[in-house]
């Protein structure tokens, strides 16, 4: 097996860590804590996740890429390194000052003090996590090995620790406890690739080319997090909850697509940076053609599939959700693409202010409709924005590409893609007839849907992929 090729199997089988540990543990905290408790803890992480994001100064993006640049050289790789990571952890501290007065000073945001107490754990932790160190030296195998064990440990405790709806304190504690256990080992296991200093450091020559990345993720939260923030000033927590558990699930689709991303940009950042423009538009094209082969029936299956997902991950209590889960839908493949217009193509091609002006399009639209939309239809308003929002992103994007890097993605893909997914709705139907139990009608529409999709890209388009991935499969297993 090829090392990008095991990349993207650690990246993938880690995203689906992502995915089959909540599946376990949100079904059972949804209905001990109810909507309300979903509602406060997402109300206060999505503030969190503000000033995290601001408290990275888009490290995450251009650490992965200037690691990349330097894994050859330990000298250079150590000096980079910590640089990027003094900067983090001191940007971090004023930020907990900002953050702690905020919730200090506010009257609105009393009752939600305990928790964003933890919320303030959670900022110092993300600051010293150092992903992007382990990310620009494609260290996928221990971010995922690391990952699947402590988030093991945490559901665990989840089960054993929240037993009432007064726990919503314990379950966003065992949050933290599972993101410092994270960082302890990354401290320690990044030992093997960096020497930590703190002499001879130079900060400021990184602040310059870091401010369009900055931007970039703060202008990106602010229409990926402030929705949840709007929602929750104009509605109650109930509605914060509903909105949460929709987009829970598309997040948790959204991440295995991510994930080819992530171990696909610090080789295309490489062979970017080397003048190897053929063969980072092959890449780019196997990259476009996986998204779209797994984004089209992901999006489709989501969208006929929501009465039972919902009913089976969050409970009766959030089926107002369904809808929303529905106009949500055709997020994760919106979110793929623009990972690969933006991440894989702009940013290694050092063209991060086109990507910047996307995102301000993004965020001017979302918030726009927020505003409009939230005080006639709740929490469907911040879906519908959401989707909007991520649509103009992803126009724009496929435009800066087309014009300033050339390259063309291969569309028939996508079109046999979506004919490829449209028997979706018939297998569906022909399911629910059965009138099977919840969880075992769920399992069927998953697997039927899937079988019916797979078929038809093998025997009628005759997709590569579908034997690229069968000779993928079958070789992890005869290792075995």
């Amino acid at each position: 097996m090829g090392f990008l090729q095991r990349n993207i199997v650690y990246n993938v089988a880690l995203s689906l860590s992502q995915v089959l540990f909540p599946l376990l543990v949100f079904p059972y905290v949804s209905r001990v804590i109810g909507p309300s408790g979903i509602g406060s803890v997402t109300f206060v992480d999505g503030l969190t996740q503000w000033f995290i994001l601001v408290a990275a100064l888009g490290i995450p993006i251009y650490g992965v890429r200037e690691i990349a640049k330097a894994k050859d050289d330990l000298q250079r790789r150590s000096k980079v390194f910590s640089e990027l990571f003094v900067l983090h952890i001191v940007a971090a501290a004023v930020l907990a000052v900002v953050f702690v007065s905020s919730f200090l000073l506010i009257d609105a945001l009393r009752p939600f003090r305990p928790l964003f107490w933890i919320g303030t754990g959670i900022l110092f932790a993300s600051s010293c996590m150092i992903e992007w160190l382990f990310q620009g030296m494609n260290a996928f195998r221990y971010i995922t090995v690391r990952t699947v064990i402590v988030r093991a440990l945490v559901v665990a405790l989840v089960f054993l620790c929240v037993r009432d709806p007064d726990d919503t304190l314990v379950y966003y504690g065992i949050t933290l406890g599972g993101m410092v256990a994270n960082v302890l080992l990354n401290i320690w296991y990044a030992r093997k690739f960096i020497h930590y200093r703190l002499k001879g450091l130079d900060i400021r020559r990184h602040l310059r080319p870091m401010i369009v990345m900055f931007l970039i993720s703060v202008v990106s939260g602010i229409y990926t997090l402030l929705d949840v923030t709007i929602l929750g000033l104009f509605t109650s927590e109930v509605d914060v909850g509903y909105y949460g558990a929709a987009m829970r699930l598309v997040k948790l689709v959204i991440t295995v697509l991510v994930a080819v991303s992530a171990a696909i940009v610090p080789v295309l950042s490489f062979s970017f940076g080397s003048g190897r423009t053929e063969e980072s538009f092959a890449l780019l094209r196997k990259s476009f053609n996986l998204i779209v082969f797994i984004g089209v029936p992901a999006a489709v299956g989501l969208y006929i599939a929501a009465p039972n997902v919902i009913a089976l991950f969050a409970g009766p209590d959030f089926l107002p959700a369904v809808l929303a889960l529905q106009i949500l839908s055709p997020v994760v493949l919106l979110i793929g693409l623009n990972n690969i217009f933006g991440m894989q193509i702009l940013n290694p091609t050092h063209n991060e202010r086109f990507f910047l002006y996307a995102v301000l399009a993004g965020m001017v639209v979302s918030v726009t409709l927020n505003v409009v939309l939230i005080p006639a239809y709740q929490f469907l308003g911040t879906a519908m924005a959401n989707l909007l929002a991520e649509a103009v992103v992803c126009l724009l994007l496929l435009a800066f590409v087309w014009r300033r890097v050339g390259f063309r993605p291969e569309w028939r893909s996508l079109g046999q893609a979506a004919l490829a997914a449209m028997p979706m709705v018939v297998t569906v139907g022909l399911v629910r007839r059965l009138e099977l139990p919840l969880v075992v009608e769920t399992c069927a529409l998953v697997a039927a849907g899937m079988l019916v999709y797979v078929t038809i890209q093998y025997y009628i388009w005759r997709n590569p992929l579908v034997d690229d991935m069968f000779r993928l499969f079958t070789a992890r297993i005869w290792k075995r």
